[in-house]
């Protein structure tokens, strides 16, 4: 392991994956302002709190998964694999990104936020990572972990686990992440195999999963959809931009009923940036309103 500052401090970024990490956070952060409007203290501290929790899981993971990650190209070289971290100082990660997360959403939320957040971390490391290595549908009961976040922001707002608007919210999100993971599939499938996955080529040819995907990937612009429907975003503005924004997302999509392309990177980029839109309004129309 390096020594250098600079090095160590880009391992554990890498560790906690950071740059997939803000997002889920966000959705946190989208889950409180729903709720109460108002930029504060507790949001930003609370949507930390997600946000170290989201890490926790992450590092907790790649501590679960270290043999097949060093299998993958796309994994091998992460700081586990290679023994830039230790696993004990990783684990050591873990334990103060679990406790931190905990407190900060504790204190600046409430208990039942805490232990959702705690739920969560049991669901994806406990659950979802032992299942992937038994099924290739693995990323439905994944997906729920992808749905939480925003509960955990609403519930610490002070809002209700059964509120209709969080449901509409959850819903979208856990129906998104499916065909987002389906899209890592389509490029890194082989890959899967290497590490000893189970994978969606061994059951669907490549044509059917690319129909699949884009049934998923219409079914979660009708998700989106329903946020109007139900008038969880009421802005005719921001209503517009979403039904243009969802069209074309089906519009981008429909191309793979027709082949299979080369790179799936572009579809990739114009899924999540439909989702990160679909936060950005969440939160715009709760601004104007």
């Amino acid at each position: 392991m390096t020594n250098n500052p600079g090095n160590i401090l880009k391992d554990y970024l890498a560790l906690s994956k950071i740059k997939i990490m803000i997002p889920v956070s966000l959705t946190g952060f989208t889950g409180y302002f729903a709720f109460d409007p108002h930029f504060s203290l507790n949001l930003l501290v609370v949507s930390l709190g997600i946000l170290l929790l989201a890490i926790a899981a992450s590092v907790l993971n790649q501590i679960q998964e270290i043999p097949q990650d060093s299998r993958m190209t796309r994994t091998s070289r992460r700081p586990l694999p290679v023994k830039r971290i230790s696993v004990r100082n990783a684990a050591v990660f873990f334990i103060i990104n679990l406790l931190a997360g905990t407190l900060l959403i504790f204190f600046a939320g409430n208990l039942q936020a805490a232990i959702i957040g705690l739920i969560t971390i049991f669901w994806y490391n406990g659950i979802y990572t032992y299942s992937k290595r038994i099924t290739a549908f693995a990323v439905v009961p994944g997906a729920l972990t992808g749905a939480l976040p925003p509960l955990i922001g609403w519930v610490a707002a002070g809002g209700g686990l059964f509120d209709k608007p969080i449901i509409f919210i959850q819903f979208l999100i856990f129906i998104g992440q499916i065909p987002h993971f389906w899209l890592l599939i389509l490029k890194y499938g082989d890959e899967y195999k290497q590490a000893g996955f189970p994978c969606l080529t061994d059951v669907f040819s490549r044509k059917q999963i690319n129909r699949l995907t884009f049934t998923w990937v219409v079914t979660s612009a009708i998700s989106a959809l329903f946020l109007c429907y139900f008038e969880i975003i009421k802005s005719q503005l921001l209503v517009v931009i979403l039904i243009l924004a969802s069209a074309y997302l089906i519009w981008k999509f429909s191309s793979l009923l027709k082949y299979s392309p080369a790179s799936i990177r572009s579809y990739s980029i114009t899924f999540d940036s439909y989702f990160l839109l679909v936060l950005l309004l969440l939160i715009s129309d709760k601004i104007i309103g």
